[in-house]
């Protein structure tokens, strides 16, 4: 994907806990970017990722989630 795209990776969970992870799963930085629960906005008892935070036009986005109650516009 990254040969196309833009790869960012926007998770809730915290960083200290997704960064090794992430390490781990993408060891050649692929994805430019990461985002975590400090990113996102905690509304209705969810942590909900703020797609404002990625400093894109929405338009250009592709979203993939497990969750459609986790993220906005």
């Amino acid at each position: 994907m990254a040969k196309c795209y833009e790869v960012v990776i926007f998770t809730a969970s915290l960083s200290k806990y997704a960064n090794p992870l992430m390490d781990i799963l993408d060891p050649e930085r692929y994805c430019t970017g990461r985002l975590f629960r400090e990113h996102c906005v905690y509304m209705d008892r969810v942590y909900m990722k703020d797609m404002s935070q990625l400093g894109r036009r929405i338009e250009d986005v592709i979203l993939i989630d497990n969750s459609p109650n986790s993220y906005r516009p």
